[in-house]
């Protein structure tokens, strides 16, 4: 939590004003997606934000400006059950 509160801090940005979460569903390892799924699903709760999933495969050259198109598109919002896990 360290690290997101030193994100936010530099971007200065207050986590009650978050109202959109973006978490990467996979390909992936167990752990590390278990764990990013957990705290998004938590930032999402405590500030009714709207929890947004995306594969890596959804994004063209690992271009992360895109994610905004994926809501437009509204094709992943709140689809947290399914990670893809990586052997």
């Amino acid at each position: 939590m360290k690290l997101i509160s030193n994100f936010l801090r530099k971007k200065k940005i207050k986590i009650s004003n978050i109202d959109r979460v973006y978490v990467n569903l996979g390909p992936g390892k167990f752990t590390s997606l278990r764990i990013s799924l957990s705290i998004a699903k938590a930032i999402s709760i405590a500030n009714k934000a709207d929890l947004i999933g995306f594969k890596s495969d959804d994004l063209t050259n690992k271009n992360y400006k895109n994610l905004t198109k994926l809501k437009e598109k509204n094709t992943s919002i709140k689809s947290l059950i399914k990670p893809i896990y990586s052997s």
